[in-house]
């Protein structure tokens, strides 16, 4: 079969001094995916965006773009473009020499490169904005010129470093659709790096959950909620986070379990495998989060809107049993 990888990275590392941030990555992106590098801050994923980008140069490892070996090329001979958090747009220029700028450094004659920001701005609906300023846009137009800017230059691979953390929580919700669309339309490769789950798991195709330059795991946003590999993905994966209870305190035999929130009940205390005091209770409307003080630790239930809880009421909890996932004394899922 033909290879459909529009990005391969093999044995990659990066080391600062006798700090290695990148530790062996192997990871495959193919053609049209949507790929979110996900973790903590100092997990490594904008350092692997940079080697990516060619903004850093890789300790060792292979870097491939659409079947070619680009590890020691240079950013502008990548086919690649970038987004980043500020945007960075030129305070001085309209729109539409905002997003022609890249062709203009490239040479393309003029009639060309209009031509081209005007298509792009009409998919990115700025089309009635072109001469304005970026100080004359909201956050949202802004970030859309920005990738704008990218998208003119029709490159193999979109990499894009956290573009929505500058925005409001409203704001983030329209632009994570606005993306989504972009990406459907395109049918483009991207690569999208973010701390937030919520962007992660809205949007991507395919999402890496980084933690201390490592990988730790590779799947669909549905295969690392539900079959994480370790106990790490397990708690970083989730809103609100996974409970992690000692198996003991269950009557388990086994030295960890994980409760989804939305797998554990309210019961009467009598009988239950565990029991506890309600200390708060949070009514989100369409859902309530239920803490329950219990002698393996707090408890999160998540029920309906209406659902009865009182603080300060003792209460048992119960949890469905296939739904329940166990971890080794290492943190690892069995």
């Amino acid at each position: 079969m033909p290879d459909t990888a529009q990005l391969r990275l093999t044995s990659l590392r990066k080391s600062f001094g006798g700090f290695e941030a990148i530790k062996g990555v192997d990871l495959t992106v193919e053609k049209g995916e949507f790929c979110a590098l996900l973790g903590p801050s100092g997990c490594g994923k904008s350092t692997l965006l940079r080697l990516i980008a060619g903004l850093e140069e890789p300790t060792s490892g292979r870097i491939e773009i659409a079947g070619r070996d680009v590890t020691m090329e240079e950013p502008s001979a990548r086919q690649i473009a970038m987004v980043f958090q500020s945007y960075a747009l030129y305070p001085h220029m309209s729109v539409a020499e905002n997003i022609a700028f890249s062709l203009e450094a490239a040479g393309v004659a003029k009639a060309t490169r209009l031509a081209r920001a005007a298509e792009v701005a009409k998919l990115l609906q700025l089309d009635s904005l072109m001469s304005r300023r970026p100080a004359e846009l909201s956050g949202g137009q802004r970030q859309r010129v920005a990738i704008g800017r990218a998208l003119v230059r029709n490159p193999q691979v979109f990499l894009f470093d956290e573009p929505l953390s500058n925005l409001d929580a409203l704001l983030r919700v329209q632009m994570r659709l606005e993306l989504s669309n972009l990406h459907r339309d395109l049918g483009a490769t991207m690569i999208y790096v973010t701390h937030d789950q919520v962007e992660a798991m809205t949007m991507a195709d395919k999402i890496v959950v980084m933690n201390g330059g490592e990988v730790q795991q590779i799947g669909g946003p549905m295969d690392l909620y539900e079959t994480p590999a370790n106990r790490f993905v397990a708690g970083f994966i989730g809103n609100p986070a996974i409970n992690f209870l000692p198996g003991v305190a269950l009557g388990l035999s086994v030295q960890e379990v994980g409760l989804r929130p939305e797998h554990v009940r309210l019961a009467p205390a009598q009988g239950a495998p565990l029991t506890g005091t309600i200390r708060l209770v949070e009514r989100l409307g369409n859902q309530t989060l239920v803490h329950v003080a219990t002698p393996a630790g707090l408890v999160c239930v998540q029920g309906a809107g209406r659902l009865p809880a009182v603080v300060g009421d003792n209460v048992g909890l119960t949890y469905d049993p296939d739904q329940t996932l166990f971890f080794d004394a290492d943190g690892r899922r069995k």
